[in-house]
């Protein structure tokens, strides 16, 4: 049998071990930039629209996601992380969308920003790359198509060349009907 030094970090170097249950140390959970944002904006939101925890909650419930109130007491506080499944009933909740939620709070769209995994950015080009529009590393137009691919808003796209293709897409919207109308190929200038 090893010794508790051996094995233990330091705060429970006066544990004794017990060969049938394992000890594990957890860690405080860490939350970065986006987490920050999300859990900001939840809390925004929900008082924005003037919703106790509760109520917020007993939508969740009512929508097949239950969450308890002190779990989004946690996650507004930064002592949970929010999964992808509850930002998405989160959103559904507060009717926002997800990208409401994922967005930094700010008043200028040349504000620089921060993301997870990513330098300091204007908000404007946060926007684009959520919505598919704009890659943040090097993928140019690849990153678009894949992107929109994956949407269904255009099909797969076979080309000879980055250069001799564009995507351009127009959105109306009156809040409840979306009309999306997109082209491929050869555009005329953007402008």
């Amino acid at each position: 049998m090893l010794s508790s030094s051996s094995f233990l970090p330091d705060e429970f170097q006066s544990c004794k071990p017990c060969p049938k249950i394992c000890i594990m140390a957890t860690r405080r959970v860490e939350i970065g930039p986006t987490g920050d944002t999300v859990r900001e904006n939840i809390a925004t939101v929900r008082r924005e629209q003037q919703l106790t925890l509760r109520e917020l909650s007993d939508r969740l419930a009512t929508n097949g996601r239950p969450l308890a109130h002190n779990t989004l007491s946690e996650i507004e506080r930064g002592a949970r992380r929010v999964d992808v499944d509850d930002l998405m009933a989160i959103a559904v909740a507060l009717d926002v969308s997800p990208m409401a939620l994922l967005m930094p709070d700010v008043r200028d769209e040349r504000e620089e920003v921060s993301i997870t995994g990513a330098k300091p950015i204007a908000a404007k080009d946060v926007s684009s790359f959520i919505e598919g529009y704009r890659s943040l590393s090097d993928g140019g137009l690849d990153f678009v198509i894949r992107s929109q691919e994956r949407t269904g808003r255009i099909g797969s796209i076979r080309r000879s060349s980055k250069a001799d293709i564009e995507y351009e897409v127009t959105i109306r919207t009156d809040g409840k009907t979306v009309k999306w109308a997109s082209e491929t190929g050869i555009l005329k200038p953007f402008g």
